[in-house]
């Protein structure tokens, strides 16, 4: 989410896995273009139109405006239980964004958010919301440009944000690619201690609460 992130040729180390590519970018429509497709016919006419009309997408007028689009009408909606978001630069913000709208949805279903370079304002948009400041510290990590080499800390002058460590590279364009085999092993980890959070917590079947189940269908 944000800028595009090539995947191709990336090992993806969460299994079973499934990829939804967002383009919050991607607001508006050409009516020239719209009109040269539409008909060649009418090529002549459409060459007349200002190439400076734009109109807005529906339901993605703007990038909050279509990751919020995406959520409601296919993430949540999806069996997945464990879904992770990559954002570069504004897509952070565009994410937090999300958090606060669909606060208790997006807890639940993401378990992990690493973002890079992110533009997010965590004071600003997530204002006094202790529970949610919480949760960006303990689900994110944000990999910034920096001359440490990949993956060290380079602290946060926020102490409300989440982690923060190098990418590895200087670059702001080189990030994504720099970083991207560093984030899936952080999704990789990060799922497994969720998992194991998760089994700790549910009831451990024994052959004594099996008879003493089986004894109590009996009574009824």
């Amino acid at each position: 989410m944000g800028n595009n992130i090539k995947l191709k040729n990336v090992k993806l180390y969460t299994k079973p896995k499934r990829v939804i590519v967002l383009n919050p970018n991607d607001n508006f429509i050409d009516l020239k273009m719209e009109d040269e497709w539409l008909s060649l016919s009418t090529k002549e006419e459409s060459s007349t139109v200002n190439s400076s009309w734009w109109i807005p997408k529906r339901c993605s007028s703007s990038p909050e405006e279509h990751t919020i689009y995406i959520w409601d009408n296919f993430i949540s909606k999806s069996a997945a239980k464990n879904v992770a978001f990559i954002a570069h630069g504004y897509g952070g913000l565009v994410f937090i964004n999300l958090l606060m709208q669909r606060t208790w949805e997006v807890m639940n279903k993401v378990y992990s958010v690493a973002l890079i370079d992110s533009m997010h304002h965590t004071l600003h948009q997530v204002k006094n919301n202790l529970q949610v400041q919480e949760w960006i510290q303990k689900h994110s990590r944000e990999w910034v440009t920096n001359s440490k080499p990949l993956d060290r800390p380079t602290g946060s002058l926020v102490k409300v944000d989440c982690p923060t460590v190098s990418a590895g590279t200087e670059k702001y364009s080189l990030a994504p690619s720099s970083t991207l085999q560093a984030i899936f092993k952080y999704l990789k980890s990060t799922l497994k201690a969720r998992n194991t959070v998760a089994l700790s917590r549910s009831p451990i079947v024994t052959r004594s609460s099996k008879n003493k189940r089986g004894n109590t269908e009996k009574e009824c």
